[in-house]
């Protein structure tokens, strides 16, 4: 099929003409002059020399070889340490703890699953062995 060929309206703003005027300089600015700078033995820069007797040397970064208090020596080791050893995930686990409030829920969650102790295991037969004689069915989970 041939048709009038479709043509994008498209909004084109006309683009501002720029101005070649130079801003006017600003009434609080100092005027520029040029002084000569002083020229001679005292104003020539000298090479330092660190000798005995001579100029001193500058401060140093020391902080490398200062002896550290123990404490802070074991917490650096055990951060280069974790860096670099994998640890296994089954191990990693341990790495974070629960907070107070989910703990407490955790622990009554698990009470209610946690093995029967001997001396309950003891009464639960006891009287599984009593419906027995007295010939009720013994309806047992176990």
């Amino acid at each position: 099929r041939a048709g009038p060929a479709r043509v994008p309206i498209r909004a084109v703003m006309p683009k501002a003409a720029k101005s070649k005027k130079a801003p006017p300089p600003t009434p609080y600015a100092e005027p520029k002059s040029k002084k000569p700078e002083p020229t001679g033995p005292v104003w020539e820069a000298k090479p330092k020399h660190f000798g005995i007797g001579q100029d001193i040397l500058p401060k140093r970064n020391l902080t490398r070889y200062v002896r550290w208090p123990k404490y802070v020596r074991i917490q650096r080791q055990r951060k280069v340490l974790y860096q670099r050893l994998k640890v296994p995930p089954s191990i990693n686990q341990f790495t974070n703890k629960l907070d107070k409030n989910v703990q407490t829920n955790l622990f009554k969650l698990l009470h209610k699953y946690r093995p029967e102790s001997k001396a309950e295991k003891k009464e639960r037969l006891q009287a599984s062995a009593e419906k027995v004689e007295k010939g009720e069915a013994d309806e047992s989970k176990k």
